[in-house]
C-alpha cells in the first residue's frame, strides 16, 4: 500500500482486489470499517484503520487453523 494516510473507495478495493462497491457492500454488512466521512460525497479510510482491519482478520485466521 502507498505511503499516503487516506485512501479512496476504489483505492481500498484495489488493495483487497474487490470493486468498490464490495468494499461499501463490507460496510454496510459490519465486516469493514466506516470511512472518515469529509464532505458530502468524500469519504476516506485512514491508513491505521486499514493495518488494524487486517490485523484482525489475521488473529481470526490463525484461530481457525488451530
Amino acid at each position: 500500500m502507498k505511503m499516503q494516510m487516506y485512501f479512496t473507495d476504489i483505492e481500498v478495493g484495489n488493495y483487497y482486489s474487490v470493486s468498490r462497491l464490495t468494499i461499501w457492500r463490507w460496510v454496510r454488512e459490519g465486516k469493514f470499517p466506516h470511512p472518515l466521512k469529509l464532505s458530502s460525497g468524500s469519504s476516506r479510510w485512514h491508513r491505521s484503520d486499514i493495518e488494524q482491519h487486517d490485523e484482525k482478520i489475521r488473529r481470526q485466521n490463525e484461530l481457525v487453523e488451530v
